[in-house]
């Protein structure tokens, strides 16, 4: 049997390589936010790439450089078990959707492990999981914003609620700056990561929303 083991995002990656952990198979990550901006149905098409480089603001061949370039042994679908790393939080649950709808629309059929991860890259457990449905779910979700249908595990459930609220241009942590907006941005900052740690937001996409807020952007 062959496997691959798909990360969340370089964190997790180089977690695994300064600590010299040892994985069967190949390990490539998913550096991708998902849950900023648009997207489109064909997930990592041309015009997939065109959307995702305008919500990032980069070039196409950045783009290409940070995130699909590193996932070119998913696409040959060459591996009969595929081994998944991602968080509970709200940012790596709606990669985990996107990335499943991306075995979905290509009919996937072989064995997919997900394993959960705490904060500190510690397993909390792993259980099998089929891709089929999940497209349907990212174009409910990601595309039209609205709450899926089909039945998701209570986590995953849990991150798409958080993540349509986060869609909206006023939002519990839009809601939470302008409250606080006279701190000092530092201490703003910790404040945000703690309060809404279970949405995976890293410092670039909590200082967005402050400036956003301060200069009205």
């Amino acid at each position: 049997m062959t496997r691959l083991n798909v990360v969340n995002g370089m964190a997790m990656l180089s977690y695994l390589t300064t600590n010299k952990i040892e994985m069967d198979g190949e390990v490539v990550p998913f550096n991708e936010g998902m849950c900023d901006g648009e997207t489109v149905e064909d997930i990592f098409s041309g015009e997939f790439e065109m959307e995702r480089c305008i919500v990032h603001g980069v070039g196409v061949e950045e783009y290409e450089d940070i995130v699909i370039n590193p996932l070119a042994p998913l696409f040959t679908f060459e591996y009969d078990e595929l081994h998944l790393f991602f968080d509970e939080d709200m940012f790596c649950q709606i990669n985990l959707i996107t990335l499943l709808a991306y075995l979905d629309s290509n009919s996937y059929d072989g064995n997919i492990a997900l394993h959960l991860i705490d904060y500190d890259f510690n397993e909390i457990k792993c259980v099998q999981i089929k891709p089929q449905g999940f497209f349907e779910v990212y174009k409910t979700v990601l595309i039209n914003k609205r709450i899926p249908e089909i039945v998701l595990p209570d986590i995953m459930m849990d991150a798409v609620v958080n993540y349509l609220d986060y869609s909206k241009e006023k939002n519990d942590l839009t809601e939470f700056v302008t409250d606080n907006i006279d701190l000092q941005e530092e201490e703003l900052l910790d404040q945000m990561f703690n309060r809404f740690k279970h949405l995976g937001l890293g410092d670039i996409q909590l200082q967005k929303i402050i400036d956003r807020a301060k200069f009205k952007i």
